[in-house]
């Protein structure tokens, strides 16, 4: 960088100028900030340029023997340079100081001098001072100000109160001059005040824009932010979604092949087929939880309300976690039940499987992150309308501030420690959501490396004992469905293929249609068909439509929905259409066994 060319006083007095004189708040703060840019120019002009005038004016006191009037100019110059120049002073104050000097300056000119145009030159001055630095208020107060002392100056000029006053100006000539200043004076200000208050506005305006922007841009980095990590999330989520996946697939395919190898022993094609059942189990259960999730965030879930036994639901849920503990080995690790009522056959109103997917859920999670120790669920009465449930387990725990965050999307635990644990992240979101549809809250409890246990609750409508009458297994007697006729509409051949060996081994006969059209026709064709097996999608024409024209030519048969989709709006609609039961695909065989049973007694039946 070049030297600057300005003299070495010049440069330290313009510093000292500066940074005494300089404005106290940073660009770009509206109005203020340029009403004291004036400000600083305006002392530097006071200070440079009224040394001359003051020198100039105390000479002339001095010289005409008027030391009372030179004391005011060293007064009021000295003390309006001291105040101007120190930064603690408050800015209101100096502005004001230095308005008031220049008001009294011209009031000394106006009745001391021998001219009153001076005097008027510095209220002109106090007036557009007023305007520029103090605002609105101060400019009109400063015309008034300015009217009120010419007119005392006039008084006492020329009204013979003085004695040996001699005036310069006739009192036409002041009358003239200071009919013409109020008019100089009004036609200054006002425009300028018009100009600065249009300023003030476009900077207001401005100001609140960049406010708006600021808080947009705000929410714009908040939005990118959320973004990201749910790209980030979704990222993950899809990957951990190829792993689980390609994990029970692997199993399934892998035991399908080896069913076929001459080598493979009858024990072990038995254990290959209970682990291909437990995969495919494991793979629908994904799919659902995909399904689940798309519903929820999508606002289409739906709850309903039944009665439900609560302990035969919980004892279900404990012997099928026992089981599954009992298969997979894990032994170091005990597992209770614990029921908050004492009545054996206690129903309450809710929805059974929701709350029952919970609990899995968060079961399924306990023995995830569970090595040793125990994991216990059950629940307490806490309130008079609500109970609370509660799965706790002494596994690895959740980190201090984090508890909340498991509840969230693709959230898992403990990223990149040495043991990797499955799952796709989504389990216990579902859980958060289906909990809160119910009109309950759900939180979690935990110290790292101790245990942790999650609680939530749900209302408590209670209805009663249900008769204690169990049920047994389904070891019902022999189905034999000899001489029974079912007709079955489905496009796909595999799919027909599994219907048709599961309902051969109970001696059923079957009529195959492979699209609506075919089906209508093939019923209206045969004499006595006893049931139909109906899916829903194919083509020519869907499942809804032939229901509807197969009632219409035999209003009794049994029309049993059987569909890949399994949300409860399709389970609605196919009632709706006339359908008398619904089986969402895959196809239990023993749920479709039942199922059948059921509509052939009855003639017609509920949805199972």
């Amino acid at each position: 960088m070049g030297i600057s060319p300005d003299p070495l006083l010049f440069r330290k007095i313009k510093a000292f100028v500066n940074r005494r004189l300089g404005p106290v708040s940073i660009p770009g703060e509206g109005i203020n900030y340029w009403r004291q840019r004036v400000f600083h120019y305006l002392c530097m002009a006071v200070i440079f340029l009224g040394v001359i005038a003051y020198l100039y004016y105390t000479l002339l006191f001095i010289v005409n023997n008027q030391p009372e009037f030179a004391l005011f100019s060293t007064f009021a110059f000295f003390s309006t340079v001291l105040i101007v120049s120190i930064e603690r002073i408050p800015v209101k104050f100096r502005v004001g100081w230095l308005l008031l000097m220049f008001y009294l300056t011209g009031c000394f000119l106006l009745f001391a001098g021998a001219h009153p145009v001076p005097g008027m030159l510095f209220f002109l001055s106090y007036s557009i001072m007023a305007v520029t630095i103090a605002g609105q208020t101060a400019a009109m107060r400063s015309i008034v100000y300015n009217l009120l002392a010419i007119g005392l100056g006039g008084l006492y000029r020329y009204s013979g109160w003085i004695p040996d006053l001699s005036p310069e100006l006739s009192l036409q000539t002041y009358v003239s001059l200071t009919f013409s200043f109020v008019i100089l004076n009004v036609v200054t200000i006002v425009p300028l005040l018009s100009l600065i208050n249009g300023l003030l506005f476009s900077l207001n305006k401005e100001k609140r824009f960049q406010r708006l922007l600021a808080g947009e841009r705000k929410e714009l980095a908040r939005a990118i932010k959320k973004a990201e990590e749910s790209d980030r999330l979704k990222s993950a989520f899809l990957a951990n979604m190829s792993h689980e996946i390609r994990t029970p697939m692997n199993a399934i395919l892998g035991f399908s092949n080896l069913l076929s190898h001459p080598e493979i022993s009858e024990p072990e094609k038995k254990e290959f087929v209970e682990l291909i059942r437990h995969n495919s189990q494991s793979l629908m259960t994904l799919v659902d939880d995909i399904v689940d999730i798309s519903m929820i965030e999508s606002g289409q879930f739906r709850i309903k309300n039944a009665p439900c036994q609560l302990h035969k639901l919980l004892d279900e849920i404990h012997h099928t976690f026992s089981e599954d503990m009992i298969r997979r080995g894990i032994v170091n690790i005990r597992f209770y039940l614990k029921k908050g009522i004492a009545e054996t056959n206690v129903q309450i109103l809710t929805d059974g499987p929701r709350l029952a997917k919970v609990l899995s859920s968060l079961l399924s999670n306990a023995i995830k992150f569970t090595d040793k120790g125990f994991i216990e669920f059950g629940y307490s009465h806490i309130r008079e309308h609500y109970l609370e449930f509660y799965v706790k387990d002494t596994g690895i725990g959740i980190p201090k501030g984090k508890e909340h965050e498991v509840f969230g999307r693709f959230v898992k635990g403990k990223p990149g420690t040495e043991r990797l644990y499955g799952g796709t992240g989504i389990g216990l979101t579902i859980a958060r959501h289906l909990v809160e549809l119910m009109g309950g809250e759900i939180w979690a409890r935990s110290e790292p490396m101790a245990g942790t246990t999650i609680f939530f609750t749900l209302p408590y409508q209670r209805l009663g004992v249900a008769p204690g009458t169990e049920q047994p297994m389904r070891n019902k007697p022999v189905i034999n469905w000899a001489g029974k006729t079912f007709l079955v509409a489905e496009d796909e051949e595999d799919n027909f293929r599994y219907l048709e060996v599961a309902l051969s081994l109970n001696n059923a006969s079957l009529i195959w249609a492979r699209d609506g059209e075919e089906a209508v026709e093939l019923f209206r064709k045969t004499e006595h068909i006893d049931l139909v097996l109906m899916d829903i999608k194919m083509p020519k024409m869907d499942g809804y439509q032939a229901t509807h024209a197969i009632k219409s030519i035999k209003p009794g048969v049994p029309i049993i929905a059987q569909t890949a989709y399994s949300m409860a709006e399709e389970r609605e609609k196919s009632i709706k259409a006339g359908c008398d039961g619904y089986i969402a695909k895959p196809i239990n065989y023993k749920d479709l066994l039942h199922l059948i049973q059921k509509s052939l007694a009855a003639g017609k039946q509920p949805c199972a």
